[in-house]
């Protein structure tokens, strides 16, 4: 009814004032106005095409009635995702509304925020910062600093810092938010939860765990408030907690929300879509680490199936063949954990390239199913290569390919190849001595690494250097009741023994047995039952006419 009538308006409009009227663009601009919101965007555009011309003809180019239509278009373009058209509408509007409106006009300030909006949606954050932090200048003038509108623009800005990496400037801006909202909204609305996911996001990036969970309960706690229980934004939020949870080692507290994140999102969106792939992983990930294999797999397997489904040849499915067979090989199911990790490395290698870190750890861990099934050349062909990748990308000096020498030295000690072991080991021993210093627990475990292939090679005085090495960092890091601790002393007994110093030996062995017991271990466990035998062993060499002499025990 109302087009009808404008139209008609138009129509006698014309006939009486002539086709570029002043009035008669009136009265397009408010026909444009009922196609808006009907929906006809199409008709809109050339309406307000026709309207700025008349304006510019009758009134300039350089007039606020030119900008309210120029900011209208600008909407609409924003609307339909057409951004360089919006971009350069709103920037004219702002250059108009700069020249003609006296001061810091709030009209500014909305025009800012427009712009800001369209820089973040190119990726343009240094740019959307610098618009949302001018429109926040102007707000604080024109409207106070307490208004909506400022901890709305606070709101944008913080989004526009975290998606530019900059948390800190994240927080702070959230935060003002936060304070703002609340003093304005009260503490349990809906736009209260909205910063306060955004602050516990932040936090987690930022690896400040406990604050990420403490910011994401209390959103998720205000949305069961005011939202249905099955409303997807509860279980994003959900996500990122259960995910809190889990850098924080709460993996039970992590499952929980989860499963009710995945129960929301089967039931809003369905089964098979990626969001509920996504959950899938994350839980298999937790009973993974649980060691519940069977659920694990069973999570892994599904997740598998939707990801090959909605995304074909892609890394995410390599990922997850690649937890599949970390699992199979938890399980002693090295067939299945070869046929995994096989697919995994095939795909990585089409997905990310022949040289890339995930094709590395990949064959890492086909190597170690290589060697839990005793092929020592298909384990060393796969750590060679995982070595010389990771040495490619991430240099000598890497951690990382400390951990290939430790394996590719493993190999060479099995086949009584001790020298390349002990060369393996000791540039091990530089890398790791370089990256965390003389006393951090993994040099001693290297320095043991040492002992026994200096032990095996028949250096019995550079076996019981390294092992004394190793005992004083392991006392010193893990305590002096670890099953380190009392490893190390088994094998320095071990070493008096093979000196034929039975009172030392004997004096380190039952140290050892001693530090196993305290650490918790049965005598049923297999090193302390070892230990045991050799020390019946001992005593039994050491009788004499001294039988009931008692020996202290090495500490």
């Amino acid at each position: 009814m109302a087009i009808d009538s404008y139209t008609n308006a138009i129509r006698i409009q014309e006939q009486i004032l002539g086709r570029d009227h002043l009035t008669i663009a009136e009265t397009m601009y408010l026909l444009g106005k009922v196609h808006q919101k009907n929906g006809d965007i199409d008709k809109v555009l050339s309406l307000f095409k026709d309207v700025m011309r008349i304006r510019k003809k009758y009134l300039g180019k350089n007039d606020l009635s030119v900008a309210a239509v120029l900011n209208d278009v600008g909407i609409i373009q924003a609307e339909r995702n057409q951004n360089e058209i919006a971009l350069r509408c709103f920037t004219e509007v702002f250059r108009l509304q700069k020249s003609l409106l006296e001061g810091n006009h709030e009209d500014v300030g909305i025009t800012l925020v427009r712009l800001g909006e369209l820089r973040h949606a190119s990726t343009e954050y240094d740019v959307a910062i610098e618009h949302f932090t001018e429109a926040m200048f102007v707000f604080k003038e024109r409207r106070g600093v307490n208004h909506l509108s400022v901890a709305d623009t606070y709101h944008k800005l913080g989004i526009s810092y975290f998606c530019n990496k900059n948390m800190d400037l994240a927080i702070e801006a959230y935060e003002k938010c936060l304070s703002l909202r609340q003093l304005q909204l009260g503490l349990h609305v809906l736009p209260v939860a909205e910063v306060l996911h955004d602050l516990g996001r932040s936090q987690f990036e930022k690896g400040d765990f406990e604050k990420a969970i403490e910011y994401l309960a209390e959103s998720v706690q205000v949305k069961k408030d005011h939202l249905s229980e099955d409303d997807a934004s509860l279980a994003e939020t959900m996500i990122i907690l259960g995910k809190a949870y889990m850098k924080d080692s709460a993996l039970n507290e992590a499952l929980e929300v989860f499963e009710r994140a995945l129960e929301i999102k089967r039931k809003s969106q369905g089964d098979d879509t990626l969001s509920v792939a996504d959950i899938l992983f994350e839980i298999g990930t937790i009973n993974e680490t649980k060691n519940q294999f069977d659920v694990s797999l069973e999570c892994y397997t599904d997740c598998l199936r939707i990801r090959r489904l909605r995304l074909g040849h892609n890394e995410l499915v390599a990922d997850t063949l690649h937890s599949v067979g970390a699992v199979h090989q938890s399980m002693k199911n090295y067939d299945a954990a070869l046929r995994s990790y096989g697919s995994a490395l095939a795909l990585y290698k089409a997905v990310r390239g022949e040289n890339n870190l995930s094709v590395a750890t990949t064959l890492n861990n086909l190597g170690l199913t290589y060697d839990s099934m005793h092929d020592i050349h298909e384990a060393m062909r796969c750590y060679k290569e995982a070595h010389r990748l990771r040495v490619l990308n991430l240099g000598r000096e890497h951690l990382k390919v400390a951990n290939s020498l430790d394996n590719i030295a493993g190999l060479y000690q099995r086949e009584n190849n001790n020298e390349k072991a002990l060369r393996c080991l000791r540039e091990s021993l530089r890398i790791r001595t370089i990256r965390l210093g003389n006393d951090h627990v993994e040099v001693g475990t290297t320095l043991f690494g040492m002992g026994i292939v200096f032990c095996d090679m028949g250096d019995l005085e550079k076996a019981m250097e390294c092992y004394t090495a190793s005992l004083k960092i392991r006392r010193e890091k893990l305590g002096k009741s670890s099953v380190e601790v009392a490893q190390t002393l088994h094998n320095m007994g071990s070493v008096f023994a093979l000196q034929s110093d039975y009172e030392k030996a004997l004096k380190h062995w039952r140290g050892s047995l001693k530090k196993y017991r305290e650490a918790g271990l049965s005598d049923e466990h297999h090193m302390v039952a070892c230990t045991l035998g050799n020390i019946n062993m001992a005593e039994n060499l050491l009788q004499s006419s001294s039988e009931d002499k008692v020996l202290p025990e090495s500490d």
